[in-house]
C-alpha cells in the first residue's frame, strides 16, 4: 500500500513494474489500517529524506515499541527504513529458523550487504559480506565475496559452503 506512486520514478520504476500486482495506492494511507494490522511499514526515498524520518521516529515517545532497520544504497541515493517489532530482525529470525531445524549456529552461513543484515551476520557461524556492501560491514573482518552484479552470492556458496 502506497499513498502516492510515481510509476515513472527512475529509481523505483522497474521495482513497481515487477511487483505491480502486489502494489495498491490508498490515500490517505492510514485509511488502510482500519481492518488489519500492517505486516510491514517501510519508508523509502533519497538518503536525506529517509534519514530525517529515521530521526523523527527515534525521537517519538512510542519509539520503544518498535525497531528501525535502515538500508542505504549510496550509488542510487536510495534508502529503505523498515519499522519492525523490537524483537524482530534478520538475526533473530535466522536464529529461530536454525533452532527449529536443529542446525547449530556454526553450520549457518549468512550473506549480506547492508545495515539490516548486521544482526544476521553476527549470528551466523559463517558471515560473508557482499563486495558492494556498506564499508562498515566490510570493516568487521568477515570474508568478502564478489558484488551483486558479479554473482557474489553464488561465489560465496561455492567458496564457503562447497569449498571450491
Amino acid at each position: 500500500m502506497l499513498e502516492h506512486i510515481d510509476w515513472n520514478d527512475p529509481v523505483r520504476h522497474q521495482y513497481y513494474e515487477r511487483n505491480s500486482e502486489f502494489i495498491s495506492q490508498v490515500a490517505p494511507l492510514e485509511s488502510c489500517l482500519d481492518e488489519d494490522d500492517p505486516i510491514q511499514v517501510m519508508f523509502t526515498g533519497p538518503f536525506e529524506s529517509v534519514r530525517s524520518v529515521h530521526k523523527i521516529l527515534q525521537a517519538l515517545p512510542a519509539a520503544g515499541q518498535y525497531s528501525l532497520a535502515i538500508t542505504e544504497y549510496e550509488s542510487k541515493n536510495f534508502s529503505i527504513l523498515d519499522v519492525i517489532s523490537p524483537a524482530c530482525s534478520k538475526g533473530t529470525t535466522l536464529e529461530e529458523w536454525a533452532r527449529r531445524r536443529g542446525i547449530a549456529r556454526d553450520e549457518v552461513m549468512a550473506v549480506g550487504d547492508n545495515w539490516n543484515d548486521h544482526e544476521m551476520l553476527e549470528f551466523a557461524g559463517y558471515p560473508v559480506v557482499m563486495g558492494n556492501s556498506v564499508p562498515e560491514l566490510k570493516s568487521r573482518g568477515w570474508p568478502v565475496t564478489l558484488t551483486n552484479d558479479e554473482a557474489g552470492l553464488a561465489a560465496a556458496i561455492r567458496t564457503y559452503a562447497f569449498g571450491e
